[in-house]
C-alpha cells in the first residue's frame, strides 16, 4: 500500500504521522516522501512498517521510485 493510501484511509494528516517516528520527523519530510521528492531511507522504512502495522512495507516505500 502506498504511504498517502494509507495515511487517507486512516486519516491521518501528515503532521500527526511525522510525530510518530522515533526521532521525529517533519510534515514536510514526510509530503516530500509521498511526492517522491526525497527518497525513504530504510531505517524510515522500517519505521514506516512499525508505525503502519506492516500495511505500508519497505517494499511499498521503493516502489515510489520505480519506473
Amino acid at each position: 500500500m502506498y504511504l498517502r493510501d494509507y495515511l487517507r484511509e486512516n486519516q491521518l494528516t501528515q503532521v500527526r504521522f511525522a510525530e510518530k517516528f522515533s526521532p521525529p520527523v517533519t510534515q514536510s519530510v514526510v509530503s516530500d516522501w509521498i511526492r517522491g521528492k526525497s527518497r525513504i531511507t530504510l531505517a524510515h522504512a522500517l519505521q514506516i512498517q512499525k508505525i503502519t502495522g506492516g500495511q505500508v512495507t519497505p517494499e511499498d516505500c521503493a516502489a515510489l521510485y520505480l519506473g
